[in-house]
């Protein structure tokens, strides 16, 4: 086994849209010699495929709309939802004056993403692993990382931005905690749809007892369902088969309308933890967490991209303001992650609190009075 040995100034760990975003901006604000490793090789498929106009603004300050724009991701008019009623409501984007929101393919964006910080000078390296961290005297950090070839890597660095999801693979071996709110997990499968399907390219959400569904027409014609309920109600409901996640689905009064002319993909459904939390401490000395390792939010807000992206962008400011010698910038960024939890806190329970058919289902009433992290972020 060979070993090999790197030096850069800024090593970013998990190449997500968060950690990309980082290295665009830092690359935009002159920080040079940057690295990147990230564990896959964006083949896989991920959840997550939808952003919204939001996102609009952030993209073009991070100067790639128009390559982002030649990608042909489909456009997202809003959602529709059975939520509080059996009633159909609708979050159309035709007032927003940053116009559509997109339904990604989300394998080909985060891709995307990575050649943009590739153009800009940061060197990305995929298939390659974390492994562990030292702190040096000197008060730099070396890496211990493998690669597909199962080659230790060595990267000695300035600065360590830790960016590979809510596993937190760094902060957490730097002591830091989560403050956590209650998780889910969904439960998902794809279909293919028929070249002529009308299945409508708004998102879609249906709240039931147990639960609430999810629907998103992919830019291939594929049809993303799943099912967003938390581990309890799994092992009662005993949703853990994939006959039971189908037969829930079939007895959903509109959710199952989607695939009356869809072909099942997966033989299987495939399970996505949906963390909730924040951490006690998002920086340290010389180094910083962002995106979802630093808080994870409900995907009942649908502020899972549009924050990594935000988060990446923020936390490039502040620390190419650290590495100038300025001691508040890392700590004004955990400042906003934090106030940036507490809103969101408020705001889920706000969605959960609209739901009241149910006032006996023990999810519904778990996520109703989750109150405790908003007070005690508060206090």
């Amino acid at each position: 086994m060979s070993i090999q040995s790197l030096t850069s100034r800024i090593t970013i760990i998990g190449g997500g849209p968060a950690g990309t975003s980082c290295a665009i901006e830092l690359s935009n604000l002159g920080v040079k010699d940057v690295l990147l490793i990230e564990s896959g090789d964006y083949s896989k498929f991920c959840i997550g495929e939808s952003i919204p106009p939001e996102s609009k603004p952030v993209l073009k300050h991070l100067g790639i709309y128009g390559a982002f724009r030649k990608e042909g991701h489909d456009p997202c008019y809003g959602s529709c939802s059975y939520w509080g009623s059996d009633k159909r409501g609708y979050n159309d984007t035709l007032l927003s004056h940053h116009g559509h929101g997109w339904h990604l393919d989300r394998r080909r964006f985060n891709r995307f993403l990575a050649e943009q910080a590739e153009e800009r000078g940061t060197v990305v390296m995929k298939n390659t692993s974390f492994l562990e961290a030292k702190k040096l005297d000197i008060g730099k950090f070396v890496l211990t990382c493998e690669n597909e070839n199962n080659e230790t890597l060595h990267i000695t660095s300035d600065f360590i931005i830790d960016a590979s999801g809510s596993r937190g693979v760094f902060a957490s071996k730097q002591g830091s905690q989560k403050n956590t709110t209650e998780p889910l997990i969904c439960l998902a499968a794809r279909f293919k749809l028929s070249s002529d399907s009308k299945v409508s390219k708004l998102t879609h959400i249906e709240a039931q007892e147990y639960g609430w569904w999810y629907a998103a027409r992919l830019p291939d014609d594929t049809l993303l369902i799943g099912l967003y309920t938390d581990g309890e109600t799994v092992i009662k409901k005993k949703i853990q088969a994939f006959d039971r996640w189908l037969s829930l689905l079939k007895e959903t009064p509109t959710t199952i309308e989607f695939i009356n002319d869809a072909e099942i993909i997966d033989e299987k459904f495939k399970g996505y933890p949906a963390p909730s939390f924040c951490l006690d401490k998002a920086f340290g000395d010389n180094w910083v967490a962002i995106g979802d390792v630093a808080s994870a939010y409900d995907p009942v807000t649908s502020r899972g991209i549009i924050k990594s992206l935000t988060d990446g962008l923020f936390a490039a400011e502040k620390i190419q303001q650290h590495l100038t010698g300025d001691e508040t910038a890392l700590p004004e960024f955990e400042k906003m992650v934090q106030a940036n939890f507490q809103n969101y806190l408020r705001t889920r329970q706000h969605f959960y609190q609209l739901e009241q058919r149910w006032p006996e289902s023990p999810f519904w009433r778990k996520y109703q009075l989750d109150e405790m992290n908003v007070d005690k972020l508060d206090a």
